[in-house]
């Protein structure tokens, strides 16, 4: 066989085998992947404009109206879990909303108290979790 011959060959084979690997392209079913996904977004309270660290009386004042919020959004079932982190970081809390969209989530944490007075502000990430429609939390 001469070297066109060779070459053309191996051109229809490379030809050949990338077609079937365009056909395969589609990625295999994730098998360990939760069946009741779904998306949620995700807020991480931040140091707002006016934040100042240390228990100070404005902080003392906004604490329970913040709560009273964070109650009275998972009541709704639109908050479905809250709370603080521990360490001493950039985060200070993290919520998970039910919201229908970003900007959804985004208006529900303007109106948290401590968001309106500049203590915290607020980012807002989506997240594909297990469904929470189950989740039951007590105050």
């Amino acid at each position: 066989m001469g070297r066109r011959a060779v070459a053309a060959s191996v051109a229809c084979l490379l030809a050949a085998g990338a077609a079937w690997a365009v056909g395969q392209s589609k990625p295999p079913p994730m098998m360990d992947v939760p069946k009741d996904m779904r998306q949620y977004y995700v807020a991480f309270l931040v140091a707002g404009p006016k934040f100042v660290g240390g228990d100070t009386l404005e902080h003392a004042a906004l604490l329970p109206k913040h709560l009273a919020f964070i109650r009275k959004m998972i009541s709704e079932k639109k908050m479905r879990l809250a709370g603080p982190f521990a360490d001493e970081g950039k985060y200070f809390g993290i919520a998970v909303l039910a919201a229908s969209s970003a900007e959804e989530a985004r208006a529900w944490m303007e109106k948290d108290p401590a968001v309106q007075a500049g203590f915290f502000g607020h980012e807002i990430h989506p997240a594909m979790l297990p469904s929470l429609d189950s989740l039951h939390v007590r105050y």
